[in-house]
């Protein structure tokens, strides 16, 4: 089930069981500057397609979460003049399309994978723009299923 306030599946609580400062409803994401882009992210960055025993279904799901972001930070970002931004942002859309014409395998990991690394910077860039800290989804490693950071050691 996808949590009410930022719109991912997450754990309620982290492993130890601490809630999140002011998480209502056990969300870690509650009160931060742009929550939903924030899960958004992390919720792909520790997904199951990262992982060595990802199906090809796991990467296309992938690709589908990734264009949703990517949209999600588009409308974020608006009209704002921000051209590094802006052009990171083409990065990942670039990147995910790449993703898109391999449609599975370790090419389209890699693409998708890069487009998901250009739409963390264009989340740094937002927060750094609302005077917030940057974003880490280490941060956040508990409230998902991964013990450590996954990567696909394999390929």
């Amino acid at each position: 089930m996808n949590c009410p306030h930022c719109g991912v599946e997450h754990f309620p609580e982290p492993a130890g069981g601490k809630k999140a400062d002011g998480g209502e409803g056990g969300c870690p994401y509650l009160g931060a500057p742009f929550p939903r882009l924030r899960a958004g992210h992390d919720e792909l960055f520790y997904g199951r397609w990262r992982r060595a025993d990802a199906s090809p279904l796991d990467l296309r799901r992938a690709h589908h979460r990734l264009r949703r972001l990517l949209d999600e930070i588009a409308a974020a970002l608006g009209s704002d003049d921000l051209p590094a931004t802006r052009k990171d942002l083409a990065r990942a859309n670039d990147a995910l399309h790449m993703a898109t014409l391999h449609e599975d395998g370790q090419e389209s990991f890699l693409h998708a994978d890069h487009a998901l690394s250009y739409a963390h910077r264009v989340i740094g860039d937002l927060l750094h723009e609302k005077g917030a800290p940057p974003h880490s989804p280490g941060d956040f490693s508990a409230w998902y299923e991964a013990a450590e950071v996954p990567f696909r050691e394999d390929w």
